[in-house]
């Protein structure tokens, strides 16, 4: 045989291999991986890369796939899958040569959108550092006649905002019969949403809250009492998370029998109760430009929030917000450009502000092209009118491309420069544009060093829209943010009110931001901790020493997965098993309602889940789930510990399938922490989600080997979660 034939011959036989192994891939393999093994919204959505030799993913694929039908895919079908995926982008080699998954162009969420339009004005006030101080300043005088502040007495930091002239309120020399207090400072809500405040005096009092001045309309005004009387006054403000608002209390007693008040809030998923300290300084911040106007959810079909939907009511949001904005500004337009009424040179230094907002806007230079359309037409237009050329200016603005979509930030030749990575450091970190440090050092070619480029993620890791931005990651990662009704059965459990879930609540935040923000970050720590519970009546109603095994363990996730009168472990299994342990979980092929009532009210909850997914079909996956769900059965449905249920003995024995395909033993919380602690999938669960909500993206469009990089930085720096956030937030500028 000729040798050109031989080639030919075994060339036609690789090719043909290869088609049966696409072939199959194809029917068998692809809706749960990708037609590129790039992985599936909803099925298996992380990259099917790996370091696996043919014959070892042969075997592996023989043995576990496809879950739930794997006899269909085995033998030498499994080695021509193998052989497949392996050649084409399973192995390091493949992927140098696999064709990158392509970004998508998003939009700004509805959350960057607010962050975004605040610093955008911001960046017109003068900033104030809050340090490191907390509580108010107080400053006390004694009331002659119509002078509410006579002769100041003195002037201290209060901790909280209260004052009863009955107690040991240690002010020397104070007139009982006229006395007045000014409190100021600034206040740092630590998410957004709708607060509630109240005032409970029998005297006079004025609030302000994110004013610009107190000669402006105050939030409260009980100023005029009558008959010393006490009355609570109530009001309402939507608040930007991370963001610092200035504050000011001024309260007066004259004549008076009793003389007191405090001050209260109600923060989104909390009671009423007194300002933190911590969330009180005694340095004044500048007015925050709050949007209050209402955006359409965006799209979370990729199991993450990214702005990536279009649609009429976006539209409108986005008109609207700039309308707001627009009106916020022109509340105080002279101050913001530096201007007066009757300066002679105000509709020149009009124009400069528009121009200055445009560039902060689109977080670049404008280009002489830009500067025409988005400045200097409206001022050309308008020259006996520089009020309206600065309107029609700002809403062109805020609804430009150049604004709403952070990805067209390249120069003028389509290419990602300085500030491309500005922007994307920024708005990966605090959802936001660059500050003015971040940009100038773009503008001045800092960011061209890494170790610059590290500096400022370091300086920016410290910026409360930070941490307000990765408060809110471990809420949706812990499945939390929609999970808002967590009341019980009152019968069962009489001591689990609204206080009790929102003080487990405050200690979830408590302890994950004591975690996340100590010298170390160690995401080990997430589940080993047992210092849960901060206040009298959680240790009252549970017993601490039994929550050892930090999140798992923690009463307000134990209770978010349980039903109103008893425990879940499928729901606790579930939950663990996709976002904790990063196990694929396929949608069961019939929904079962669990309904109590079917069982024998005699059998245990583990009986009652045992018997309802005994089928094969389900144990497919609840080889993995139950094992998980039974051993937290020590928790019943408010989290609390206990030894038995139903007077027997709790079972939390179970063996579980590892994603190695390895059985083990878990025998209850403390095996489960240890297996949060060393899986691998479970720590690339973490990054995954981590990298999503900080990037909006899948990894994968990164390259396919971006969650491997990840994965050894994050192990080679003891799994560090501050670190991994400035490398999730560097790598995607490159």
């Amino acid at each position: 045989m000729h040798p050109r034939w031989v080639l030919s011959f075994f060339l036609s036989i690789s090719c043909l291999a290869a088609n049966q192994g696409l072939e199959i891939y194809m029917k068998q393999c692809a809706s749960c991986h990708g037609d590129q093994g790039q992985g599936v919204a909803d099925e298996y959505d992380e990259a099917l890369v790996g370091k696996k030799s043919i014959a070892s993913l042969a075997k592996y694929i023989h043995r576990s796939m496809p879950e739930g039908a794997e006899d269909d895919v085995i033998d030498e079908d499994a080695y021509l899958v193998a052989e497949y995926i392996h050649g084409t982008f399973y192995s390091p080699e493949s992927r140098r040569t696999a064709k990158p998954i392509p970004q998508d162009l998003l939009r700004l969420t509805q959350h960057q959108h607010r962050h975004v339009l605040a610093d955008l004005v911001s960046r017109f006030r003068k900033q104030s550092n809050l340090g490191t101080k907390n509580g108010l300043v107080a400053e006390f005088f004694n009331k002659e006649k119509m002078n509410d502040r006579k002769g100041k007495l003195i002037e201290r930091i209060d901790e909280q905002i209260s004052f009863d002239l009955s107690s040991n309120h240690e002010i020397k020399d104070i007139n009982p019969n006229g006395f007045s207090i000014f409190w100021r400072g600034s206040l740092l809500p630590l998410e957004t949403g709708n607060y509630q405040f109240r005032i409970t005096t029998p005297n006079g009092a004025r609030l302000w809250l994110n004013h610009l001045n107190n000669r402006s309309q105050p939030l409260i005004d009980a100023w005029v009492s009558s008959g010393n009387q006490m009355r609570e006054s109530k009001a309402d403000l939507f608040l930007l998370g991370g963001h610092a608002t200035p504050i000011e209390l001024n309260y007066i007693s004259y004549h008076e029998k009793t003389s007191s008040i405090t001050l209260e809030w109600k923060p989104p998923h909390g009671v009423w109760s007194p300002i933190p300290t911590t969330q009180l300084y005694p340095t004044s911040s500048p007015k925050v430009a709050i949007c209050t106007t209402s955006f359409p959810a965006d799209d979370a079909s990729q199991g993450y929030e990214r702005g990536s939907s279009i649609s009429k009511v976006w539209k409108q949001a986005v008109i609207r917000s700039a309308i707001e904005i627009t009106s916020l500004i022109f509340e105080d337009i002279d101050s913001l450009a530096q201007t007066t009424v009757d300066d002679k040179d105000r509709f020149e230094k009009l124009r400069i502000f528009c121009g200055q907002f445009a560039e902060y806007a689109f977080s670049r230079p404008l280009t002489e092209k830009q500067r025409i359309s988005y400045i200097d037409t409206f001022f050309s237009q308008n020259q006996d009118d520089a009020e309206m050329a600065v309107k029609k200016s700002l809403m062109l603005i805020l609804t430009s491309p150049y604004f709403l979509y952070p990805s067209l930030n390249k120069n003028e030749q389509g290419n990602k420069d300085l500030f491309t990575r500005a922007s994307q450091l920024a708005l990966a970190l605090t959802d936001s544009i660059p500050d003015q440090d971040l940009y100038n050092a773009a503008k001045q070619g800092a960011l061209l060093s890494e170790a610059e480029a590290q500096k400022q993620i370091e300086r920016m890791l410290t910026d409360p829209r930070a941490k307000e931005k990765t408060q809110r990651f471990f809420l949706q990662w812990l499945h939390l943010t929609t999970r808002s009704d967590l009341t019980k059965d009152q019968e069962a459990f009489p001591n689990f009110n609204e206080v009790i879930v929102s003080e487990l609540r405050s200690s979830l935040l408590k302890f994950i931001e004591d975690t996340v923000w100590s010298k170390n970050s160690d995401y080990r720590q997430l589940f080993q901790s047992s210092n849960l519970l901060n206040s009298p009546n959680l240790k009252k109603l549970y017993q601490e020493e039994k929550h050892q095994a930090g999140l798992l363990t923690h009463p307000y996730l134990l209770a978010a997965f349980s039903y109103h009168h008893q425990t879940s472990p499928i729901h606790r299994g579930v939950y663990l098993s996709r976002n904790i342990f990063g196990r694929f979980l396929k949608p069961p092929p019939k929904a079962i309602e669990f309904k109590d009532a079917d069982f024998n009210p005699d059998l245990t909850m583990r009986e009652k889940v045992t018997e309802l997914t005994k089928d094969e079909s389900c144990m497919s996956c609840h080889s993995i789930i139950n094992p998980i769900g039974f051993s937290l059965e020590n928790y019943d449905a408010i989290g609390r510990y206990r030894t038995h249920e139903l007077n027997k003995p709790i079972n939390t024995v179970s063996q579980y399938i590892t994603e190695g395909d390895t059985e083990i033993k878990i025998t209850g919380t403390s095996d489960l922490a240890k297996l949060a602690i060393s899986s691998p999938g479970a720590h690339r669960a973490f990054i995954k989600h981590l990298f999503h909500h900080l990037v909006h993206q899948s990894t994968n469009s990164y390259g396919y080997d971006t969650m491997e990089q990840l994965y050894q930085e994050f192990r080679n720096n003891d799994f560090n979660i501050k670190h991994l956030m400035g490398t999730i937030a560097s790598l995607t500028t490159h």
